[in-house]
């Protein structure tokens, strides 16, 4: 099934994630932007398949987030992944923080993020 591109306001992320891929082991990720539904995050010599399930593992707002979601897109430093199920608390907190530190600017709209349909 081919990946759909959506247009959705992405913020500014910064933090650590875990992902794990084929109940492998933890490999260790940088947040670099969110939206309600998905991520992109930069990561190190990790090759992820386009279409894999992945489980996230996120500390943030003093909460452990368990965050089941699919790779949409990968490129030579990281990967966008799409929430299984929006992740409104989430995001909410990554526009409070962005706020509160002064990088409210989002991502350009014209940045399409991956999304199945």
């Amino acid at each position: 099934m081919p990946v759909e591109k959506r247009y959705s306001k992405r913020y500014p992320m910064d933090g650590d994630v875990y992902i794990r891929y084929r109940k492998q082991r933890l490999f260790p990720a940088k947040a670099v932007n969110c939206s309600v539904q998905g991520i992109f995050l930069r990561t190190e010599s990790l090759t992820m398949l386009t279409g894999a399930l992945v489980e996230l593992e996120i500390y943030r707002g003093g909460r452990q987030w368990s965050i089941m979601g699919v790779v949409t897109h990968t490129q030579h430093d990281g990967v966008g992944v799409m929430f299984w199920k929006p992740q409104s608390e989430l995001y909410e907190s990554v526009i409070a923080e962005a706020s509160n530190l002064g990088r409210i600017a989002t991502v350009p709209q014209s940045t399409p993020v991956d999304v199945h349909p």
